[in-house]
């Protein structure tokens, strides 16, 4: 009896490139490169990119950014992009980083959806947030500015999370987003973690 292995599934052979990035990088990159999936390619490629052992890195970004502009919908191309902009942060690159947040943020005027835009906004401010104020700010300003209309439970979950990773440090920034919004849902609930001084932190990305 012949035994034929079945092939990966793309969410699998980008969890093999991310377990393999930091023992085996040349294994992982033959296995991020070999992904279709564009989506799972740039995730996969920037993990292989932010443990990877010289400067060739920055190559391997510009791939997974190449992987990521090549999705139709918007909503990926923004959401995904959070993963090779956190992986230059995290290699001390900063400004194609802030390039790409810049690129990202304007292109994320572009999701209709007033939940998937907010959802893509709070993967880059994620990214972005544990870095220089300079970077992760604008796309705070953005996320704040896609909670209204509400028109999603997305949006004030993003805002509020956003509002209880800012808080600590940047508690004026929290009041003066307060002041931008008029939802009834969105003032409460926003002041009801400033004021009793809820906190969260970004999630990791490698």
């Amino acid at each position: 009896m012949v035994c034929v292995s079945k092939p990966l599934t793309p969410t699998s052979a980008r969890d093999i490139a991310i377990r393999l990035a930091s023992v085996r990088p040349d294994e992982a990159l033959s296995v991020a490169k070999g992904i279709e999936a564009p989506w799972f390619r740039c995730q996969a490629l920037s993990h292989v990119a932010r443990h990877w052992p010289d400067k060739m890195y920055s190559r391997l970004l510009e791939e997974a950014i190449l992987a990521a502009d090549c999705q139709e919908d918007v909503f990926k191309r923004v959401a995904v992009s959070a993963w090779p902009i956190r992986a230059y942060l995290e290699r001390g690159n900063p400004t194609p980083a802030k390039e790409l947040l810049t690129k990202y943020v304007a292109a994320s005027g572009a999701i209709e959806n007033m939940g998937s835009r907010s959802e893509a906004l709070f993967s880059l401010f994620q990214a972005s947030k544990p870095f220089d104020n300079g970077l992760w700010q604008p796309v705070f300003w953005a996320l704040v500015a896609a909670a209204e209309p509400a028109l999603s439970w997305r949006q004030l979950r993003n805002l509020r999370n956003a509002v209880a990773m800012v808080a600590s440090d940047n508690g004026e920034l929290v009041q003066q987003a307060i002041e931008t919004l008029s939802e009834p849902k969105n003032l409460s609930t926003v002041r009801r973690y400033f004021d009793k001084q809820i906190r969260q932190q970004p999630r990791p990305y490698f």
